[in-house]
């Protein structure tokens, strides 16, 4: 079985002078910011002028965001930059569903958890992916969908869905991968992959993808 995860082609130079890295770095701190000024803004119970410095602190992360993504792709469009996070709450409705979401980096667990509990989804976050595969294995069936970072340490997203797919055939996983990485069709199909998305993740690029698979 061919699990290579093969990096994607340099042939094809920057058009700017922001690499892939730093584009995807500039693009999860804005992400991490606006994720945490939200939840700040939640659990405060912000009103009043506290409320709308928060909320000039989230636009100016969009704004942030949106100017990496023109810096990054100059012939993007201007009416396609609008499509941030703040619309994501339109859309069908979510069905129900538990979710296990697996990502060293707590921050990124922290934000993928968030997204899903306001859809109301049951979600159970893990930095440990070792962790997570004894969950699965004490209760095969203690989730609807794995939602898993493709690089870990000790045991890798491959690996993971590897062992979930020999566990549990039909349970779905959506892997989460770097900018810089893809992952075979064939590699996904035999791992019982059913979605790759891309790091940083579009919340609404990410519930499109769950809400799909907890329907199929």
């Amino acid at each position: 079985m061919d699990e290579r995860i093969e990096p994607m082609s340099s042939q094809h130079p920057e058009s700017s002078g922001l690499s892939r890295e730093q584009g995807h770095e500039f693009k999860n701190i804005f992400s991490i910011i606006l994720a945490n000024v939200e939840m700040v803004g939640e659990e405060l119970g912000a009103t009043g002028q506290v409320q709308r410095r928060l909320e000039r602190i989230m636009e100016a992360c969009r704004r942030g965001e949106g100017l990496v993504e023109r810096i990054r792709n100059p012939e993007i469009r201007e009416q396609k930059q609008g499509a941030d996070w703040s619309q994501a709450a339109s859309g069908p409705t979510m069905p129900s569903g538990r979710v296990l979401v697996v990502d060293d980096e707590a921050d990124v667990v922290a934000i993928v958890s968030r997204y899903l509990i306001k859809e109301g989804l049951c979600v159970r976050g893990v930095t440990d992916s070792g962790q997570a595969l004894n969950l699965l294995r004490e209760d095969p069936f203690c989730c609807d969908l794995v939602i898993t970072d493709m690089d870990m340490p000790s045991l890798t997203g491959a690996a993971l869905s590897r062992e979930l797919q020999e566990m549990r055939p039909e349970l779905p996983v959506i892997m989460v991968t770097g900018h810089d990485r893809h992952v075979s069709g064939a590699t996904a199909a035999d791992l019982g992959i059913r979605e790759v998305l891309l790091k940083p993740l579009n919340r609404q690029t990410l519930l499109t993808a769950v809400r799909r698979l907890l329907v199929s």
